[in-house]
């Protein structure tokens, strides 16, 4: 079975830096247990932006800087450095989902792919959405245990919409 896995924007300023919360960070074990047992391409997107962050759209609705490209804060920990080394291909990514993913998964026609990142309800939701509609057959795997939010109601909503678009959670 051809499967990709998508950490999507598990990166320092999500973790500890500008925009960290505690529960990104509690991420770690059980995203390192999955990619290391993972048999199959390992896809990274990285939140990306620049000095011109605070006067784009989710700049003025989120005046914090971060994942300014070229920072730490835009990079990955450093227990990701290893995965990121094996992956496939890494998309760097100026708004919550990414075209070119989705376009990628659209090529590549991988028959399952599975999810981890941040920030759970919103640039995870946005790019299982964008996979879903790059590949109607392709069953979408969500690991509850490798996701997380700042703000467990939207999660739960997240959860719950992507269960009704036929998006398996384990």
């Amino acid at each position: 079975m051809k499967k990709a896995f998508v950490l999507v924007d598990y990166q320092n300023d999500f973790i500890d830096g500008a925009l960290g919360f505690e529960k990104a960070a509690k991420l770690k074990d059980e995203i390192k247990r999955l990619l290391e047992n993972f048999d199959g391409d390992i896809l990274i997107t990285l939140d990306t932006h620049d000095e011109n962050y605070l006067n784009t759209k989710e700049g003025i609705n989120l005046p914090i800087k971060h994942c300014l490209k070229g920072t730490q804060g835009h990079d990955v920990p450093s227990f990701c450095e290893p995965f990121k080394q094996r992956a496939k291909k890494i998309f760097e990514k100026h708004t919550f989902g990414s075209l070119e993913l989705a376009q990628f998964l659209k090529e590549e026609q991988y028959e399952q792919i599975e999810f981890g990142g941040l920030v759970s309800h919103i640039c995870v939701f946005h790019n299982i959405i964008l996979a879903f509609n790059a590949g109607l057959n392709t069953k979408l795997v969500l690991h509850k245990n490798a996701t997380a939010s700042f703000d467990e109601d939207l999660q739960n909503a997240a959860f719950k919409l992507l269960e009704a678009f036929w998006v398996e959670l384990v």
